[in-house]
């Protein structure tokens, strides 16, 4: 090899040498935002289609939210997270979000919120099997509620469980996560699975009503989140106080009426589970006076079932009393009393 050919190879190496930048290679990050909006803006009796604006609306604020990954072939749980950073949205909506350590691949994303008091969760290792429901009422409360019921006549057919709160859920199915070497933003959005029902009845004699309360039985006592699908076994009641208000919707002077907003996991769909409620009223002698009505047909009403309505159309009498008993108007009808002046030293 001549000098010549010699140089040449030598000044290409040298340019190729200088070409060339050592860089570190970079794995896929494995770091994924969640954000969660919860939308809300329609559910009946509470944003909208409200029937009785003197009527305490239940709470949709949420704090926190559990993250469940799943895979989409085995149902199988993968991982799990909580997000819990807030903000309100241009729409007035709530945002969390959070992150999740997350590589790629494709995923079924399940969240809820996970500051429910009375909702718990079970079978979450799968997510054909996770299970939102409430407990069954102590017999303390299943006395208030049910003061005529007993053993052997058939209430133990029927699962007497706590009022569910608002259960907000959002479900992604076979999201695909791409390899990344930056944060990956998943967007979803949240949607409550509870129902909230507005009852109501006319009645007369109202002011012989110390205290009342509502029982409807028919209904869904459980929801499997994870596929959208309400449980109807075994059929569920839920049990709640009523207030006294006013309907001027009522054609002459006696407008007066008993009324409460009450959540569900919702009439079971497709399944005729003889829906019924019960009116129980201590009157102001310390009698119990009850009405029956069927809801069967109320349910399937216009009201029931695009605004979630329940109106019935009996009138419930509530007789005078033979004894009044002064001390059972307190809890219904508070009263007070003149002011006592008392005088004395308080020593510093």
């Amino acid at each position: 090899m001549n000098n010549a050919v010699k140089l040449l190879l030598a000044s290409a190496m040298l340019l190729i040498a200088a070409s060339c930048v050592r860089r570190p290679l970079e794995d896929p990050n494995e770091v994924v935002t969640v954000q969660a909006e919860v939308n809300v803006q329609a559910v009946a009796n509470v944003t909208t289609h409200v029937y009785n604006k003197y009527i305490p609306t239940p709470d949709l604020n949420t704090d926190m939210m559990r993250v469940l990954i799943y895979d989409p072939g085995t149902k199988k749980l993968i991982t799990q997270s909580f997000i819990s950073s807030k903000r309100i949205d241009d729409d007035g909506n709530q945002v969390l979000s959070g992150s999740l350590n997350i590589s790629y691949g494709t995923f079924d994303i399940l969240i809820y919120n996970f500051d429910t008091p009375t909702i718990h969760v079970s079978g979450e290792n799968n997510e054909d099997t996770i299970l939102a429901y409430t407990e069954e009422l102590p017999l303390s409360l299943r006395t208030h509620y049910l003061p005529t019921k007993g053993d052997g006549d058939g209430s133990d057919e029927i699962a007497y469980n706590y009022e569910p709160d608002h259960f907000i859920v959002a479900h992604e199915e076979r999201l695909r996560v791409s390899p990344h070497d930056s944060v990956v933003v998943i967007r979803t959005e949240a949607h409550t699975i509870v129902d909230t029902y507005y009852l109501q009845v006319h009645v007369t004699g109202i002011e012989y009503a110390s205290s009342a309360t509502a029982v409807i039985t028919g209904l869904s006592p459980s929801n499997y989140f994870g596929r959208d699908e309400r449980t109807s076994n075994p059929i569920a009641a839920v049990s709640f106080d009523l207030r006294k208000s006013r309907d001027e919707t009522y054609t002459g002077e006696n407008k007066d009426v008993l009324c409460a907003l009450f959540n569900t996991f919702g009439k079971i769909p497709d399944v005729s589970s003889n829906l019924h409620v019960t009116f129980n009223v201590i009157d102001t002698g310390g009698n119990l006076q009850q009405m029956d009505c069927s809801l069967d047909e109320i349910f399937k009403s216009e009201d029931a079932v695009e605004r979630h309505w329940l109106l019935v159309d009996k009138v419930f009498e509530i007789h005078k009393p033979e004894n009044p008993d002064p001390s059972q108007s307190g809890g219904f009808q508070p009263m007070v009393g003149d002011w006592e002046q008392i005088e004395s030293d308080i020593s510093l």
